[in-house]
């Protein structure tokens, strides 16, 4: 029996969204397994550790364009951007009196 070829660039395609190996056996017209096991052979990984490098690719892609509309002027992806890539955050500072006379500063 020949070898299967798998068409990596449309494999790469599909799992640049959270798609399944099902889905993807099905688009490709091939078996699950003859997926599985030429990601094995060719990268000597598991399909979940395939998949999460293209998404780690698809994820790069947001964040640059997240940050290129940020820095084009949008206001609310640049918020977003400092808060979630830059760690920024709304901290507020309150200060509560317990009975006894002491005072507690906490942020929030």
């Amino acid at each position: 029996m020949a070898k299967i070829d798998l068409d990596y660039s449309a494999l790469d395609a599909l799992l640049q969204f959270r798609v399944t190996c099902d889905f993807c056996a099905n688009y490709l017209n091939t078996s699950r397994d003859t997926i599985i096991r030429r990601i094995r052979e060719d990268h000597d990984m598991t399909f979940a550790e395939y998949h999460a490098i293209q998404m780690e690719n698809t994820s790069t892609k947001l964040q640059q364009k997240a940050l290129q509309m940020a820095m084009g002027g949008n206001g609310t992806l640049m918020v977003f951007c400092l808060k979630n890539l830059a760690k920024w955050s709304d901290k507020q500072e309150t200060t509560l009196s317990a009975p006894e006379g002491i005072t507690l500063n906490y942020k929030v």
